[in-house]
């Protein structure tokens, strides 16, 4: 497993000023935390990784993730959510092997799949639409990155 963060671990659970119930709204905060937590960890790995070839595989990833960590903020503020803030630190990796690097990307990923799992839920086609779409990347994403494919992505374990 990785050490990556969990969506809760990640989430503010700000769900905005009028949307405090919302499970639409949490679950848009929970995926934009988890984008933030991504951007944080990719950026890690494009450091961290020993070869060319990781590095370049993060960077990718990085811009993917910042793109959607915008894309979900817009969304945030268009429907009068408080979008979260990142934070100023995530959990890494102790190790720095290859296969360290690729756990931990593939876990990113895999809290990435649990967050939009939830936004899939939503009741605003336009959010289950982006969260369908996510979790087919980040499903590829986690394949690259050496991950098992489950059966129901973004499902979990179990």
């Amino acid at each position: 497993m990785s050490d990556s963060p969990t969506p809760a671990e990640s989430s503010s659970e700000s769900a905005g000023p009028d949307g405090a119930g919302d499970p639409a709204s949490a679950a848009l905060a929970e995926a934009l935390s988890a984008e933030h937590a991504a951007v944080y960890g990719f950026e890690f790995v494009g450091g961290a990784a020993g070869d060319e070839t990781r590095r370049e595989r993060a960077s990718a990833a990085t811009y993917k993730h910042r793109a959607l960590r915008d894309e979900l903020h817009t969304a945030a503020m268009e429907r009068g959510v408080d979008p979260p803030a990142a934070r100023t630190s995530y959990p890494l990796p102790e190790g720095r092997s290859g296969a360290d690097m690729d756990s931990f990307a593939a876990g990113l990923e895999q809290t990435t799949m649990d967050a939009y799992l939830w936004l899939s839920a939503a009741e605003d086609t336009d959010l289950r639409m982006t969260a369908a779409r996510v979790l087919q990347e980040a499903t590829v994403r986690s394949l690259e990155w050496g991950a098992e494919l489950d059966a129901l992505p973004g499902f979990g374990d179990g």
